[in-house]
């Protein structure tokens, strides 16, 4: 139990960061019908193709197909992953694994059994000698035996003792992943199945449809599918995904398959009714692969299954949505990391290839391939889950001979979701970076952080957004705002009369504010409405200039009601921060900065912040950040105030 236990860790790094999700209670936009404003109902049975020659991957018997497609390093990787898998020990989840997340919130359900079938079956299609049939078998067949739901999603039964209830069939990331795996493995080896028994695949198929696509099929209150007015998030496109291409491998009854794929369309509609037409990821660049990256290939395959027939990827809101991950990467594989999103994001080369293809977008494909170099995302293999690890797999080939490159867009403003990103200049990664955002304290995977900012120079972090820390319990509990980087005082941002932004809908920004040109980027918004009414502010005001080439510059200014308390002005950074009579500077690498202020105005007090989560030290790479703390030394009424950023050593640029 206790090497369990340790492994309990493993799957709440790694795992849990994809299960557990903050829903919020907002509707869909009605009217943004995407996939049905082009197919109807009753053109399904014309423009869907039932006989599953739009499968595009060589059959198992297509051993040249395999040898063409597959470069030779990368089948010596899937193949050393397949024979470490035959090792693997099939364990099931005991009762007790369950019950220890209702009882203390440990998560000792996983993926390991799922991954290591993964892994012999991509060995034994790259290689096809048969050596890993056997085990595939024993895999496929254990898996048929055992639950596949995750112990952190038996809410959605009925059941609260903490154990799965076989009798309901419930639908979540898990099942989803693993039905879409079991069904593939019909496609590809139903032939080889039937050679050693026809209980095989017969057995395969049944577990398929009562764990997958009968209750997907049955029941309409899942909170993911959207029918219930509930804004869904990355779990719809993820499970969709999973279930289409389980139907599409699977069921053998046209009208059957009609009316999943029917569902399925409806069921989409309601998460691209969720974005705004400026196609920004509320959930930040961390999700973006989850969310988006399922949508792309939900609709790839479903342009696959109609044979093109279906094909939305010109429409301008997808372009938005894909693209939004290029314009807020700020340089190497630092992102925008607003909302849960950690700074350093590893976005799928196969995805971002696939959508460039389709769109025929060239800088999204370099992008793909400068992005697999940075994160050398394909020293172990490929990754994610069974067919989108398929399609990395088939797709490496192009991807590592694409020219690399990184769009470094100039300036971008997401005007519905009211977030600006700028740079010094379009198309280089040196120099200023920032983004800022206005929003409201109720978004997806909500920070109280409107208003907010970061910095940085040379695609180096100067001013930083924290990130988040490991996912628990805690983090989705009605206590994550007692987590300290779910705080506005932990961003860059005031604390006015010693009073913090509040979560809610209400607490929003306003009058938002943007101007740019070749010299200069504005964006302004009014946060006062972010705090509750006991902070005492009317209006504040917080302007961020980039002054290209130059400086940075932030500008707050305010009107209270009253002064009762403190108020601070706090930035966060992972630079090494020294103050000097008041002077304050910041060593980053070989770069200082100056940060100065008004010392009239201000006190200066610096926080050395120790990280205790593991997460966080690892991407920042570091066991502590600093907060720098300008107290305000006589608070009055009304005023100004200005911060100016600017490099010290310049000379040496």
């Amino acid at each position: 139990m206790k090497n369990k236990f340790l492994k309990s860790a493993a799957v709440i790094k790694a795992q849990f960061v994809l299960l557990l999700l903050l829903c919020v209670s907002l509707t869909s936009r009605a009217d943004n019908k995407l996939l049905e404003s082009v197919v109807k109902y009753e053109q399904l049975d014309k423009v869907l193709n039932f006989d599953k020659t739009w499968v595009d991957y060589p059959a198992y018997s297509d051993r040249a197909g395999w040898a063409t497609h597959v470069d030779e390093q990368m089948a010596k990787l899937i193949i050393e992953k397949g024979e470490k898998a035959l090792k693997h020990v099939w364990k099931p989840d005991l009762a007790s694994d369950y019950l220890a997340y209702k009882r203390t919130g440990a998560i000792l359900t996983g993926r390991e059994n799922h991954l290591a079938l993964q892994a012999l079956t991509l060995a034994e299609l790259v290689e096809g000698k048969g050596r890993f049939m056997d085990a595939i078998i024993d895999g496929a067949w254990f898996l048929c035996e055992t639950s596949w739901i995750h112990s952190a999603h038996l809410h959605f039964q009925k059941d609260r003792s903490g154990l799965p209830d076989r009798d309901e069939p419930t639908v979540e990331l898990v099942v989803s992943d693993i039905g879409a795996q079991m069904a593939w493995l019909h496609y590809f080896f139903k032939d080889e199945f039937d050679k050693v028994s026809p209980l095989i695949d017969k057995r395969i198929v049944e577990e398929v449809n009562r764990k997958l696509i009968q209750p997907y099929m049955e029941r309409d209150d899942y909170w993911w599918m959207g029918f219930s007015g509930v804004a869904v998030n990355n779990w719809n496109p993820w499970i969709n995904y999973n279930v289409l291409q389980a139907v599409m491998l699977v069921e053998t009854d046209r009208t059957r398959i009609e009316q999943g794929v029917w569902k399925l369309i409806k069921s989409m509609d309601y998460f691209f009714g969720v974005y705004k037409k400026d196609g920004a990821c509320e959930e930040g660049p961390t999700y973006w692969g989850h969310a988006f990256g399922h949508a792309v290939k939900f609709l790839n395959l479903l342009y696959k299954v109609t044979d093109g027939k279906v094909n939305v990827f010109p429409n301008p809101l997808l372009q938005n949505m894909a693209r939004y991950i290029y314009r807020v990467h700020i340089g190497k594989n630092y992102f925008v990391n607003f909302a849960d999103s950690s700074p350093k994001v590893s976005p799928s080369p196969s995805l971002l290839f696939l959508y460039g293809k389709r769109l025929n977008d060239q800088k999204m494909m370099e992008f793909a391939a400068q992005m697999a170099d940075y994160n050398h995302s394909f020293k172990n293999g490929v990754t994610g889950y069974f067919a989108a690890a398929l399609d990395e797999l088939l797709m490496y080939k192009d991807i590592i001979a694409c020219r690399k490159s990184e769009p470094n867009v100039g300036t971008y403003f997401f005007e519905d979701t009211q977030l600006c990103v700028a740079r010094d200049k379009d198309g280089q990664g040196t120099g200023y970076f920032f983004a800022a955002k206005g929003g409201n304290n109720h978004e997806s995977h909500n920070h109280n952080d409107v208003g907010t900012f970061i910095l940085y120079y040379d695609s180096e972090p100067v001013l930083i957004d924290v990130g988040v820390e490991t996912y628990t319990r805690q983090t989705f509990s009605d206590e994550r705002y007692k987590i300290w980087t779910m705080q506005s005082g932990y961003h860059n941002l005031p604390t006015i009369n010693g009073v913090e932004q509040k979560f809610g809908s209400k607490y929003k920004a306003r009058g938002q504010r943007y101007e740019a040109s070749s010299k200069r980027v504005l964006y302004q918004v009014d946060i006062a409405k972010a705090y509750p009414e006991e902070a005492c502010v009317n209006k504040w005001e917080r302007s961020y200039v980039l002054n290209r080439k130059k400086n940075f510059v932030i500008s707050d200014n305010w009107s209270l009601s009253e002064v009762k308390g403190n108020t601070t002005l706090n930035f966060m950074t992972s630079c090494q921060v020294n103050v000097k009579d008041g002077n304050i500077t910041l060593l980053s690498g070989e770069d200082t900065f100056q940060f100065n202020y008004d010392k009239k105005l201000f006190k200066a007090e610096i926080d050395n912040i120790e990280l205790k989560d593991a997460k966080l030290r690892k991407e920042w790479g570091q066991n502590s950040l600093t907060r720098i703390r300008l107290v305000m030394q006589h608070p009055e009424l009304t005023g100004k105030s200005d911060i100016v950023v600017k490099l010290f050593n310049v000379s040496s640029k």
